[in-house]
């Protein structure tokens, strides 16, 4: 019966002992994840600032021709940049507007122009084909990703999607980072300032 009660007592103390270690160790390695995210976290500057002028950049087209953004920018129209991937739900549900918006302005002087950040150029594809869109879309290309700073790095884009609107001299007029927090309320701001704009 002893040998039972001592065998019973000794469970219990490794168990509590391993419940301890196991306590300390979680405790330990958050608190050395969260130095590691302080240390490492280096948020992206704000560099697509209202007023100022465009940030060229290069990305391909999807027959593999490599673009700038000064071919289309700054030439007497406005262009609006959709930073999207084809992994990005809220992107591919703004689709629709987008298309509604290039309906109605395109003849009016309006180019949308999207910017994809998708490093696999397949997924890439098959979104183009199942979506159809009747604008420029470009992709950010490797030697960007891996060399040169990409456009998305270039434009400090921080979610998906992101919408900015370039004036035909190719300054910015619409910024996410002043004008909106979320995507719903940046397709709402970018509609009614495109309203303002052709005088809707």
């Amino acid at each position: 019966m002893k040998r039972i009660i001592k065998k019973i007592v000794k469970v219990i103390l490794y168990t509590l002992l391993i419940l301890v270690l196991a306590f300390i160790s979680i405790f330990a390695w958050d608190k050395v994840g969260q130095k590691w995210q302080e240390l490492n976290f280096k948020p992206k500057p704000q560099l697509t600032v209202i007023g100022k002028p465009f940030i060229d950049f290069e990305a391909e087209l999807p027959d593999s021709t490599v673009h700038r953004l000064s071919e289309y920018a700054g030439k007497g129209q406005y262009v609006l940049l959709d930073f999207w991937a084809s992994w990005c739900g809220p992107c591919i549900r703004s689709f629709p507007m987008l298309k509604e918006l290039h309906e109605k302005y395109h003849d009016r002087g309006l180019l949308i122009i999207g910017i994809s950040a998708d490093r696999n150029p397949n997924a890439w594809h098959y979104a183009l084909g199942q979506h159809a869109c009747p604008w420029p879309m470009l992709r950010e290309t490797t030697a960007s990703q891996e060399g040169r700073a990409s456009a998305t790095d270039l434009y400090a884009i921080e979610y998906f999607p992101t919408f900015v609107l370039l004036d035909p001299e190719g300054q910015v007029i619409f910024s996410p980072y002043e004008e909106h927090g979320y995507v719903e309320d940046e397709r709402k701001q970018l509609i009614e300032k495109l309203a303002g704009i052709f005088e809707e």
